[in-house]
């Protein structure tokens, strides 16, 4: 069975507190609706744009956007096209399985690297173990970094990965260091041809989401890792190296960490904007689930809402109008067609 190494040091006990006053101040921090969008929208952008960056994808953030909102964006590769269209659809599938309670942790990353790698690998490559060697090397210099476990002992790592993940889901073991072993042990198993640094990244989102760490959706992880990949992919070799994840650890939640101070105080910039605003409308739990499936899926119908409120047709018609008047969402087609979206400002 897969046992991590590691140890709850000084340095990783003090950021582990940290983290925990961070998430309690953001989750209980009064926002306006519409800036929690504008939030979360933002972190979904840097995830996709910096988890992709990583790789060597030269899009800059712009183009990313562009990209996302369905426009056209001359004199790029369609391979970097299909990247951040493949990491979007990605997300989807993590915010769709994050609250399942029937939950299969080997399918789920099967489903992510299919994903992840759609259009770009052969279909006998996508979504499925690696049959032979896989080599790290780094770039421009052609340096080899890295040699994973040969293709039969890579996957037998995986089943007890796996297993590793399901014997944990329920237990007290921090989500965060549960997402920091996830991220690790899957880059150093490298299960798949290509796409296994994006999987990885993914995975930690996916594991903290079940955790119940999402955090209100507002935090890119990705982000910080981009900002100095050579310190990033150092980490990562020298846990490796020591057989021991304890500095790994370290790292990443001194990522977290500094991801979450980055919220705060965006959240606290508008906080004090809140002062000078004659009305200001916030929402209950069901009309935030409302807006959260909307941002998923693109669009929600009445009977959407009665599934995931488990409410009637008319207290689903209601909350809809009520947002739709407030200003969040407006309302498309006419009789069984009628549909939500999210307004634009």
């Amino acid at each position: 069975m897969f046992q991590p190494r590691f140890q709850i040091s000084q340095v990783l006990s003090e950021f582990l507190t940290e983290i925990a006053v961070f998430r309690e101040k953001i989750v209980s921090a009064k926002v306006l609706p519409k800036r929690e969008i504008f939030l979360s929208n933002k972190a979904r952008l840097r995830m996709i744009h910096s988890s992709t960056a990583i790789e060597g994808n030269p899009l800059d953030l712009r183009e990313v956007e562009q990209i996302l909102a369905g426009k056209m964006v001359s004199g790029i590769k369609e391979k970097d096209r299909l990247e951040v269209i493949n990491y979007q659809k990605v997300l989807d599938f993590i915010d769709k399985k994050a609250k399942l309670d029937k939950f299969d942790w080997e399918k789920s990353i099967l489903k992510i690297h299919r994903l992840i790698t759609k259009g770009m690998l052969a279909n006998s490559e996508s979504g499925f173990y690696r049959q032979g060697p896989v080599f790290v090397i780094q770039r421009p210099e052609n340096k080899l970094v890295y040699k994973a476990p040969e293709a039969k002992l890579a996957t037998k790592m995986m089943t007890e990965f796996c297993q590793w993940l399901n014997n944990n889901e329920q237990t007290e073991l921090s989500p965060v260091i549960m997402a920091g072993i996830g991220h690790h042990q899957l880059v150093t198993i490298h299960p798949f041809t290509d796409g296994n640094g994006r999987t990885a990244r993914a995975l930690a989102t996916l594991i903290l989401y079940r955790k119940n760490y999402d955090i209100r959706k507002l935090f890119a992880l990705e982000d910080y890792y981009n900002l100095d990949r050579q310190r990033y992919y150092q980490a990562i070799a020298g846990a490796r190296k020591n057989k021991d994840l304890t500095s790994w650890l370290e790292f990443f939640c001194q990522g977290f960490l500094y991801e979450l101070d980055q919220v705060w105080e965006q959240i606290e910039e508008f906080s004090f904007g809140l002062k000078e605003e004659k009305k200001q409308v916030y929402l209950s739990k069901r009309q935030r689930r409302i807006l959260d499936f909307i941002m998923v899926n693109g669009r929600i119908y009445r009977s959407d809402v009665v599934d995931i409120g488990t409410v009637s047709e008319k207290t689903a018609y209601r909350e809809l109008e009520f947002l739709r008047q407030e200003g969040f969402i407006r309302r498309k087609g006419q009789g069984p067609s009628t549909h939500y979206v999210l307004e634009k400002d």
